[in-house]
């Protein structure tokens, strides 16, 4: 399995009245981590598609275990949890530098043409995503 694990640091517009990072924030920090391992399995340049294709989300789950301040250090771990026909399972840890578990979460995200219609995954992709399992 590759695991890509991207250090971070909490910003100050990622927090709200209480101190810790807004909820949404984390979202964020896993979509950084994601794209950061895609560029990891696909060779720059190689195109993921010979066609118009888009991958959105469909489901999103998060877990808070422990609070994130500003501006403290973190690293977002992501790795390839599950392939479908269409789909790609990309699941996440937040883990603080001092090793606690502060977010885990996994997001599910689909592949379809133009017009939103369900389509199997790219070949390269999908030879890319399994390669990562």
């Amino acid at each position: 399995m590759i695991k890509h694990v991207e250090r971070m640091r909490v910003n100050w517009v990622d927090t709200d009245a209480s101190g810790l990072i807004h909820y949404t924030a984390a979202l964020r920090y896993f979509e950084v981590a994601e794209h950061a391992l895609m560029r990891t399995l696909l060779p720059e340049g190689r195109p993921i598609s010979d066609g118009p294709f888009l991958l959105p989300r469909v489901h999103v789950e998060a877990d808070y275990c422990a609070g994130l301040r500003y501006p403290e250090e973190f690293d977002c771990s992501v790795w390839v949890q599950a392939i479908g026909n269409s789909s790609v399972t990309y699941a996440y840890e937040i883990r603080r530098t001092d090793g606690v578990l502060c977010i885990s979460g996994k997001i599910v995200a689909a592949a379809c043409d133009a017009a939103g219609q369900s389509i199997p995954q790219p070949a390269p992709m999908r030879a890319a995503l399994a390669a990562a399992m």
